[in-house]
């Protein structure tokens, strides 16, 4: 991951904006871990030229006894890779002596990815973004189709391309890969495909009903030692039959036997939901390398087909997560609360010069979110609140509800 290592770290006078070919960057502030001194964050925004769409996140700076490491700060972490490498590159140019660094230029440029790689809480308001994509592509897509764990996009951009009445979603958590398909959309020229990095399982949850007719899931890891890590559950099929249209395709393609049986046993429990078949060694029109590769090992692929027979329900995420007080850092300590469904982690707490910032996880066991609150003016979530879930509110509640005990301070 992207940085740089330097025997002595050399700071702009704060805040500092610096002009790119990109567009503008902006260091704001400096945090110090209270409980680690040697460990800093320093917040960062950027302005893209020709685009309002800004990025805020954090860089990392480790002090050890000869060295200081700038880096990436994988909490706040955006997309594309570029903007984190670029403002990294603005720093390391202010220093004196740089002792290492992975800052080298590669052949994707940023103006090939930034438009197509959304962020999750695009899809929050969907209606909006949906509309938007139709005006920007001068056309009303009839149907949407979402891939989760796209790869390397052969089947992705194959269905785009031959389908440009249909919008496309894809997920994939991996960044490389993410970043090498939005390089190809851009290279082809699609206006049909949105991609972001996110979790599938909490991705459903967030849309809304009876939305998709088609959800592809192609050779995701079958987990075999892991199986909550696995992306089918009882969770993640209850949440495909509320999101597709009524007849709407949920697909399985596989190499494993064990997560055919394992999947095929789930949608047991979902006969109201869901009519099921079952193939075996079917080809499709696009393959994956993956699925190549099992070909050759003449490995057996195995398909199971969903279709969604009823229309689901309306719903509607409207959730507060709004602080009724400061917070006040002379009584933080590090604290962990373990709830039946959800827990709640006080990991650690950054002092500005103007602003605090306190840094915690939360929300489901399986799939948590760690995330910064910022105290500056009034006490609230940096960059956006967390995904609108019930798990994350009442988490948040709990949070809120701590705050006011033992370290409220007067707004």
């Amino acid at each position: 991951m992207p940085h740089f290592k330097t025997p002595k770290l050399t700071l702009p006078n704060l805040p500092y904006k610096a002009t790119h070919s990109v567009g503008e960057f902006e260091f704001l502030e400096l945090f110090t871990s209270k409980n680690n001194p040697n460990f800093s964050l320093l917040q960062i925004r950027f302005t893209p030229k020709d685009s309002a769409q800004i990025k805020e996140f954090f860089l990392e700076i480790k002090r050890s006894e000869n060295t200081i490491l700038v880096r990436f700060d994988k909490y706040s972490r955006i997309a594309p890779i570029e903007i984190i490498k670029n403002a990294l590159e603005i720093l390391s140019q202010m220093q004196d002596s740089i002792l290492t660094h992975n800052l080298n230029r590669n052949t994707i440029t940023l103006e090939y990815k930034l438009p197509f790689i959304k962020e999750i809480n695009d899809f929050l308001d969907f209606s909006a973004l949906f509309n938007r994509t139709c005006a920007e592509s001068k056309r009303n897509f009839s149907n949407i189709w979402l891939e989760i764990g796209f790869g390397s996009g052969r089947h992705l951009l194959h269905n785009a391309n031959q389908n440009p009445n249909i919008l496309h979603i894809g997920l994939e958590i991996h960044h490389p890969s993410l970043e090498q398909v939005a390089r190809q959309i851009g290279i082809q020229k699609l206006d049909n495909i949105l991609i972001l990095a996110f979790d599938a399982r909490i991705f459903l949850e967030l849309l809304p009903s009876n939305i998709l007719d088609k959800i592809f899931v192609h050779f995701p890891v079958p987990w075999d030692k892991k199986p909550n890590r696995r992306i089918f559950s009882q969770a993640f099929i209850t949440q495909s039959a509320r999101v597709l249209k009524q007849d709407g395709h949920l697909q399985l393609r596989t190499d494993s036997l064990e997560y055919f049986t394992f999947v095929k046993e789930l949608m047991k429990n979902f006969k109201e939901s869901f009519k099921i078949e079952s193939q075996k060694n079917t080809k499709e029109t696009i393959i994956s390398k993956y699925e190549a590769r099992w070909l050759r090992q003449q490995k057996d692929i195995y398909n199971l087909e969903c279709f969604a027979l009823q229309t689901s329900k309306e719903r509607v995420l409207d959730f507060d997560f709004i602080f009724d007080s400061a917070f006040t850092h002379k009584d933080f300590k590090p604290r962990k609360f373990i709830q039946k469904d959800y827990f709640l982690n006080l990991e650690d707490i950054f002092l500005g010069q103007k602003s605090n910032l306190l840094r915690i996880a939360f929300g489901d066991f399986n799939y948590p979110e760690t995330r910064y609150i910022i105290q500056d003016s009034t006490l609230h979530y940096f960059r956006s609140n967390p995904l609108p879930s019930a798990i994350n509110h009442k988490a948040h509640n709990l949070l809120k509800a701590y705050i006011t005990k033992n370290c409220k301070e007067s707004l």
